[in-house]
Protein backbone atom coordinates (compact mmCIF):
# COMPACT_ATOMS: atom_id res chain seq x y z
CA UNK A 1 0.00 0.00 0.00
CA UNK A 2 2.56 2.82 1.04
CA UNK A 3 4.21 1.69 -2.58
CA UNK A 4 1.20 2.56 -4.30
CA UNK A 5 0.74 6.05 -2.57
CA UNK A 6 4.18 6.83 -3.64
CA UNK A 7 3.29 6.11 -7.47
CA UNK A 8 0.47 8.08 -7.17
CA UNK A 9 1.55 11.28 -5.28
CA UNK A 10 3.75 12.07 -8.93
CA UNK A 11 0.43 12.56 -10.60
CA UNK A 12 -1.36 14.55 -7.87
CA UNK A 13 2.02 16.68 -8.02
CA UNK A 14 1.42 17.38 -11.70
CA UNK A 15 -2.62 17.45 -12.02
CA UNK A 16 -2.20 19.92 -8.94
CA UNK A 17 0.54 21.88 -10.81
CA UNK A 18 -1.64 21.89 -13.80
CA UNK A 19 -4.65 23.45 -12.13
CA UNK A 20 -1.96 26.23 -10.81
CA UNK A 21 -0.67 26.95 -14.32
CA UNK A 22 -4.47 27.09 -15.55
CA UNK A 23 -5.76 29.29 -13.20
CA UNK A 24 -2.40 31.39 -13.28
CA UNK A 25 -3.38 32.00 -17.09
CA UNK A 26 -6.91 32.55 -16.70
CA UNK A 27 -6.02 35.39 -13.96
CA UNK A 28 -3.96 37.39 -17.26
CA UNK A 29 -6.73 36.83 -20.04
CA UNK A 30 -8.29 40.44 -20.49
CA UNK A 31 -11.41 40.52 -19.09
CA UNK A 32 -11.33 37.34 -16.86
CA UNK A 33 -11.13 38.88 -13.58
CA UNK A 34 -14.62 38.77 -12.49
CA UNK A 35 -15.62 38.54 -9.42
CA UNK A 36 -12.68 36.62 -7.76
CA UNK A 37 -10.64 37.45 -4.81
CA UNK A 38 -8.14 39.35 -6.62
CA UNK A 39 -10.66 41.87 -8.06
CA UNK A 40 -12.52 42.50 -5.14
CA UNK A 41 -9.48 43.27 -3.10
CA UNK A 42 -8.23 45.60 -5.85
CA UNK A 43 -11.58 47.75 -5.90
CA UNK A 44 -11.35 47.92 -2.32
CA UNK A 45 -8.15 49.87 -2.39
CA UNK A 46 -9.34 51.87 -5.55
CA UNK A 47 -12.55 53.70 -3.74
CA UNK A 48 -10.51 55.32 -1.21
CA UNK A 49 -8.30 56.38 -4.16
CA UNK A 50 -11.69 57.01 -6.10
CA UNK A 51 -12.94 59.09 -3.14
CA UNK A 52 -9.92 61.17 -2.44
CA UNK A 53 -9.54 62.33 -5.70
CA UNK A 54 -12.88 63.42 -6.18
CA UNK A 55 -13.23 65.48 -2.86
CA UNK A 56 -10.24 66.91 -4.40
CA UNK A 57 -11.28 67.86 -7.34
CA UNK A 58 -14.49 69.48 -5.83
CA UNK A 59 -12.32 71.06 -3.75
CA UNK A 60 -10.63 72.91 -7.08
CA UNK A 61 -14.28 73.64 -8.92
CA UNK A 62 -14.73 75.63 -6.04
CA UNK A 63 -11.76 77.37 -6.40
CA UNK A 64 -11.55 81.21 -7.30
CA UNK A 65 -8.67 80.16 -9.69
CA UNK A 66 -9.84 79.70 -13.28
CA UNK A 67 -6.90 77.53 -13.90
CA UNK A 68 -7.22 75.57 -10.66
CA UNK A 69 -10.89 75.02 -11.86
CA UNK A 70 -10.36 74.01 -15.18
CA UNK A 71 -8.18 71.24 -14.28
CA UNK A 72 -10.97 69.82 -11.65
CA UNK A 73 -12.92 69.25 -14.92
CA UNK A 74 -10.38 67.17 -16.12
CA UNK A 75 -9.85 65.32 -13.12
CA UNK A 76 -13.51 64.68 -12.75
CA UNK A 77 -13.56 63.60 -16.20
CA UNK A 78 -10.99 61.06 -15.44
CA UNK A 79 -13.01 59.65 -12.84
CA UNK A 80 -15.56 56.62 -13.54
CA UNK A 81 -17.81 58.05 -10.78
CA UNK A 82 -21.44 58.94 -10.95
CA UNK A 83 -21.03 61.62 -8.56
CA UNK A 84 -18.27 63.21 -10.65
CA UNK A 85 -20.97 63.13 -14.05
CA UNK A 86 -23.21 64.90 -11.44
CA UNK A 87 -20.83 67.91 -10.69
CA UNK A 88 -19.42 68.10 -14.79
CA UNK A 89 -23.14 68.48 -14.72
CA UNK A 90 -23.40 71.53 -12.60
CA UNK A 91 -20.48 73.06 -14.29
CA UNK A 92 -21.89 72.66 -17.70
CA UNK A 93 -24.36 75.51 -16.97
CA UNK A 94 -21.40 77.56 -15.14
CA UNK A 95 -21.51 81.67 -15.74
CA UNK A 96 -17.47 81.19 -16.56
CA UNK A 97 -17.92 80.67 -20.31
CA UNK A 98 -14.32 78.72 -19.86
CA UNK A 99 -15.62 76.11 -17.47
CA UNK A 100 -18.90 75.97 -18.84
CA UNK A 101 -17.36 74.70 -22.51
CA UNK A 102 -14.88 72.44 -20.70
CA UNK A 103 -17.42 70.49 -19.01
CA UNK A 104 -19.77 69.97 -21.81
CA UNK A 105 -16.98 68.99 -24.10
CA UNK A 106 -16.00 66.45 -20.83
CA UNK A 107 -19.23 65.17 -20.87
CA UNK A 108 -19.32 64.21 -24.54
CA UNK A 109 -16.06 62.71 -24.10
CA UNK A 110 -16.89 60.44 -21.45
CA UNK A 111 -20.10 59.22 -23.24
CA UNK A 112 -22.33 60.58 -20.07
CA UNK A 113 -26.16 59.51 -20.82
CA UNK A 114 -27.14 61.37 -18.12
CA UNK A 115 -26.40 64.54 -18.77
CA UNK A 116 -28.61 64.66 -21.84
CA UNK A 117 -31.67 65.84 -20.36
CA UNK A 118 -30.01 68.79 -19.05
CA UNK A 119 -27.79 70.05 -22.52
CA UNK A 120 -31.45 69.44 -24.08
CA UNK A 121 -32.73 71.90 -21.45
CA UNK A 122 -29.52 74.17 -22.18
CA UNK A 123 -29.87 74.04 -25.91
CA UNK A 124 -33.60 75.98 -25.80
CA UNK A 125 -32.68 78.54 -23.47
CA UNK A 126 -32.89 81.96 -24.46
CA UNK A 127 -30.53 83.05 -22.48
CA UNK A 128 -27.75 80.33 -24.17
CA UNK A 129 -25.00 81.93 -26.14
CA UNK A 130 -24.57 80.26 -29.96
CA UNK A 131 -20.90 79.20 -29.26
CA UNK A 132 -22.46 77.41 -26.38
CA UNK A 133 -25.40 75.81 -28.25
CA UNK A 134 -22.67 74.51 -30.93
CA UNK A 135 -20.58 73.00 -28.35
CA UNK A 136 -24.14 71.06 -26.45
CA UNK A 137 -24.74 69.89 -29.92
CA UNK A 138 -21.59 68.33 -31.04
CA UNK A 139 -21.36 67.07 -27.27
CA UNK A 140 -25.07 65.39 -27.49
CA UNK A 141 -23.65 63.61 -31.01
CA UNK A 142 -20.35 62.42 -29.15
CA UNK A 143 -23.01 61.02 -26.24
CA UNK A 144 -25.27 58.97 -29.01
CA UNK A 145 -27.58 59.21 -27.30
CA UNK A 146 -31.50 58.78 -29.23
CA UNK A 147 -33.39 60.90 -27.06
CA UNK A 148 -31.70 63.67 -27.98
CA UNK A 149 -33.15 63.12 -31.66
CA UNK A 150 -36.59 64.73 -30.90
CA UNK A 151 -35.24 67.76 -29.85
CA UNK A 152 -32.16 68.09 -32.10
CA UNK A 153 -34.56 68.25 -35.21
CA UNK A 154 -36.54 70.62 -33.32
CA UNK A 155 -33.61 72.83 -33.47
CA UNK A 156 -32.75 72.13 -36.87
CA UNK A 157 -36.03 73.29 -37.67
CA UNK A 158 -35.63 76.72 -36.30
CA UNK A 159 -34.75 79.87 -37.98
CA UNK A 160 -31.28 79.39 -36.57
CA UNK A 161 -27.36 80.14 -37.49
CA UNK A 162 -26.57 77.87 -40.52
CA UNK A 163 -23.60 77.24 -38.52
CA UNK A 164 -25.47 75.50 -35.77
CA UNK A 165 -27.82 73.97 -38.17
CA UNK A 166 -24.87 71.85 -39.54
CA UNK A 167 -23.54 70.98 -36.09
CA UNK A 168 -27.31 69.87 -35.16
CA UNK A 169 -26.84 67.81 -38.58
CA UNK A 170 -23.73 66.19 -37.69
CA UNK A 171 -25.21 65.35 -34.32
CA UNK A 172 -27.92 63.86 -35.85
CA UNK A 173 -25.34 61.50 -38.11
CA UNK A 174 -23.50 60.52 -35.15
CA UNK A 175 -26.34 59.38 -33.03
CA UNK A 176 -26.90 57.21 -35.83
CA UNK A 177 -30.83 57.29 -35.21
CA UNK A 178 -33.29 56.00 -38.15
CA UNK A 179 -36.14 58.46 -36.96
CA UNK A 180 -33.85 61.24 -38.44
CA UNK A 181 -33.77 59.94 -41.64
CA UNK A 182 -36.72 61.50 -43.09
CA UNK A 183 -35.67 65.16 -42.24
CA UNK A 184 -32.29 64.87 -43.31
CA UNK A 185 -32.59 63.23 -46.97
CA UNK A 186 -35.12 65.99 -47.17
CA UNK A 187 -32.65 68.82 -46.27
CA UNK A 188 -29.60 66.56 -48.43
CA UNK A 189 -32.28 67.25 -51.52
CA UNK A 190 -34.10 70.50 -51.32
CA UNK A 191 -32.60 72.21 -48.15
CA UNK A 192 -29.73 74.78 -47.78
CA UNK A 193 -27.22 74.26 -50.38
CA UNK A 194 -24.74 74.41 -47.63
CA UNK A 195 -26.63 71.99 -45.58
CA UNK A 196 -26.89 69.10 -47.95
CA UNK A 197 -23.40 68.23 -48.28
CA UNK A 198 -23.83 67.53 -44.58
CA UNK A 199 -27.52 65.95 -44.36
CA UNK A 200 -26.22 63.82 -47.25
CA UNK A 201 -23.01 62.44 -45.07
CA UNK A 202 -25.05 62.08 -41.94
CA UNK A 203 -27.77 59.90 -44.10
CA UNK A 204 -24.58 57.85 -45.24
CA UNK A 205 -23.43 57.22 -41.57
CA UNK A 206 -27.08 56.37 -40.28
CA UNK A 207 -27.71 53.59 -43.22
CA UNK A 208 -23.86 52.68 -42.00
CA UNK A 209 -24.48 51.70 -38.62
CA UNK A 210 -24.62 48.15 -37.61
CA UNK A 211 -28.17 46.89 -36.80
CA UNK A 212 -28.86 45.94 -33.17
CA UNK A 213 -27.75 42.61 -32.12
CA UNK A 214 -30.67 40.37 -31.86
CA UNK A 215 -30.57 38.48 -28.86
CA UNK A 216 -32.47 34.63 -29.08
CA UNK A 217 -35.27 34.04 -27.25
CA UNK A 218 -33.72 31.22 -25.52
CA UNK A 219 -30.73 33.19 -24.58
CA UNK A 220 -32.81 36.88 -23.36
CA UNK A 221 -34.51 34.08 -20.77
CA UNK A 222 -31.74 32.82 -19.35
CA UNK A 223 -30.34 36.88 -19.69
CA UNK A 224 -33.55 37.72 -17.53
CA UNK A 225 -33.11 35.55 -14.68
CA UNK A 226 -35.58 33.91 -12.06
CA UNK A 227 -38.52 36.27 -11.60
CA UNK A 228 -37.38 39.20 -14.10
CA UNK A 229 -39.82 40.79 -16.67
CA UNK A 230 -40.26 38.87 -19.61
CA UNK A 231 -38.00 39.84 -22.71
CA UNK A 232 -39.22 42.71 -25.28
CA UNK A 233 -39.82 40.83 -28.69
Amino acid sequence: MPSVARRRLPARTAGLTLALLAGSALAQVPGFDGDSPRSRLRDRYRAPQNTQKLSDNVRKLQSTDPEERLQAIRGLGELNEPKAIEYLVGAASDPDMSIRIKAIDTLGQIKAKEATSLLIQQLFMRDTDLGTKRRILACLGKIGDSRATGPILDFLARDVDPAARGNAIFALGDIGDTAAMGPLEAIAHDGDPMLRGLAAEAVRKIRARPAPSVIPPALAVDRRGPGGPAPTP
